[in-house]
């Protein structure tokens, strides 16, 4: 599977790109070894090179027991906000992001990038999170 969101982008992207802002749900599945550190090395770039793309990473876990359906074999979920889909598309075809690609590719076995937008009243707010391993990892801390 190609990690890489160029090798699909342009089959899916919708003419406008400018409805509103976009909330990306990442599904994760992750190589053996030390993948987990290489992908939050990964976050952390992406977080900091590419901060004029306006993205918010809202939340990122490991998923636990599978309550129902079937959706596949997956490690870990992010969900990351970013102001619209232009926004996003843009960051993904920037030289700064596809520099820091590879260390995604390195990685992850499969990757699952799914954008929605809102269809009911919503409201925002910050929320903390000061426990778990890969907060600890995100902020260098281990």
């Amino acid at each position: 599977m190609d990690i890489n969101p160029l090798s699909t982008l342009d089959d899916v992207q919708p003419d406008d790109l400018d409805t509103g802002s976009v909330v990306v749900l990442n599904l994760l599945k992750f190589k053996s070894g030390d993948s987990l550190q290489t992908y939050l090395e990964y976050v952390r770039r992406v977080m900091a090179e590419c901060a004029d793309s306006g993205i918010e990473l809202i939340y990122g876990g490991e998923l636990k027991e599978q309550i129902q359906g079937d959706v596949g074999d997956w490690d870990a979920v992010l969900v990351v906000r970013y102001p619209s889909r232009r926004h996003a598309y843009e960051m993904f075809r920037s030289e700064t992001y596809q520099a820091i690609s590879p260390l995604a590719e390195a990685s992850l076995e499969k990757r699952v990038l799914w954008p929605s937008e809102p269809v009911f009243p919503y409201k925002t707010q910050t929320i903390n999170f000061t426990g778990g391993n890969w907060f600890e990892m995100l902020q260098g801390q281990k």
